[in-house]
């Protein structure tokens, strides 16, 4: 049986990686030069950053799972070292990524504030060995409102102006407005006790790790699926401007779910209800190579202090190969990132950050930069919005049920991080053995 994944990016590495193991013919088709997809390193003239992902956390199951049994496990190392901090109208308050005891004991919260935190750390801190970190499904209760309405109720308002609202605005490019509780309530529980892990030779290590294993097919760009008839599928995709054709007894559909419906033809009732549902955060973010050492730092800002910038990183680029040794980011907010689809784009020109600059940012950029990356990210997360996990739920059932042709995986059939792109690869990988192995 000849199974093809679209897709190199972690949910399709890791469904193929499992195939290939219970002996199947596994290939991969990759539209980029590279694996990884957001869980990978770019580079542009001398200047490095990130396609996505940063970090890896140490309580999920299934990315530890594969570190470990792929031998990975002496090359991680904490992934925050760096001063990370939130500015909002109360001020500028540094932040741990992982909830804790600080936000009880040395944070500006209020008395009321800390004690509401509390209350609710405890009850989300139950569930904490009744649910799986990298499966929000088992959340669906809290999926009717919005995560904005879930801490007004409960009076949460200075902790989410002063810690959630920021972070959520410059790490996910999500509003608080457009999802529900669910992601913040899951992590929240997994959290505390954990860490943040990257690789020292990189984030992409892992997909590097897995795509040398497998055949995979860089710069194949597929143009269309369809279901054969007689069985299996029929795919086109083109390589380096010509156009190819093939047969695969299988499928698994590894690109962003907002994608799939232009990949797939004459979906099904059910992948057409599904697909139209999924959707995306978006991310857009200018890279500056700055030629002197900066101390490295994270800020990420509130809507009301800064409407147009969501968070600005300074990395040290010095210990890696470089031409720079500073790499200052800046990344746009949600809203300055919904008006820029809205205005046409003049090749070259920056969008208007300079006047929103933090100061001390605006003195290093003053002093000259070099090489500079305008990074669209157009499908950065999966947003997952109020009721979106009701009709995940319907299609997880569906794709579970029966043998079907085409599979999908990604990070937005279970969870917005790594270990949910993983999981997701490896629940479809299980599906395909239990019904198909010989």
């Amino acid at each position: 049986m000849k199974i093809t994944v679209i897709g190199a990016g972690l949910a399709g590495l890791t469904a193929a990686h499992r195939l290939q193991q219970a002996g199947f013919s596994v290939d991969v088709f990759e539209r980029e030069q590279s694996p990884g997809g957001r869980m990978a390193e770019a580079h542009d003239v001398g200047l490095n950053y990130l396609t996505g992902a940063r970090l890896v956390y140490s309580f999920s199951k299934s990315v530890m799972g594969l570190i470990r049994e792929l031998d990975l496990t002496d090359q991680l190392c904490h992934g925050l070292r760096i001063p990370v901090s939130t500015c909002s109208l109360a001020g500028e308050h540094s932040v741990q990524m992982s909830p804790g005891p600080q936000l009880l004991f040395n944070s500006p919260l209020s008395y009321n504030q800390r004690l509401r935190l509390l209350q609710m750390g405890v009850g989300v801190a139950g569930r904490r060995f009744s649910t799986n970190p990298d499966r929000l499904l088992d959340w669906q209760h809290y999926d009717d409102g919005t995560l904005y309405e879930f801490l007004k109720q409960r009076s949460l308002d200075q902790a989410s102006q002063i810690y959630i609202e920021p972070i959520f605005r410059g790490a996910r490019g999500w509003r608080m407005t457009d999802v529900s509780p669910v992601f913040f309530l899951s992590t929240t529980a997994h959290m505390y006790g954990s860490h943040a892990y990257t690789f020292t030779d990189g984030i992409g290590l892992l997909t590097e790790r897995l795509a040398e294993n497998l055949d995979v097919t860089y710069c194949a760009d597929v143009k269309n699926v369809s279901r054969a008839a007689s069985g299996g599928n029929e795919l086109s995709y083109e390589v380096k401007g010509l156009l190819h054709s093939m047969h695969a007894d299988l499928v698994i559909c590894a690109v962003p779910g907002s994608l799939s419906l232009s990949i797939v033809s004459q979906p099904t009732a059910e992948e057409s209800q599904f697909f139209r549902c999924v959707k995306y955060s978006s991310g857009y973010i200018v890279h500056f190579g700055i030629d002197c050492l900066v101390e490295p730092s994270v800020r990420f800002f509130s809507r009301d202090v800064n409407p147009s910038i969501a968070a600005v990183e300074i990395v040290d680029q010095s210990r890696i190969p470089s031409s720079y040794l500073s790499r200052l980011s800046v990344y746009l907010s949600p809203e300055a990132v919904i008006a820029r689809k809205s205005e046409p784009e003049v090749d070259g020109e920056l969008p208007p950050i300079w006047n929103d600059l933090p100061d001390d940012v605006a003195r290093h950029l003053d002093r000259g930069y070099g090489h500079v990356v305008q990074q669209n990210i157009e499908n950065m997360l999966p947003l997952f919005y109020p009721g979106y996990l009701k009709e995940l739920s319907a299609f997880e059932s569906y794709q579970m049920r029966g043998k079907k042709q085409i599979y999908y995986a990604g990070d937005y059939m279970s969870h917005a991080l790594l270990g949910g792109a993983c999981r997701s690869g490896e629940v479809v990988a299980h599906a395909i053995i239990a019904d198909w192995a010989d």
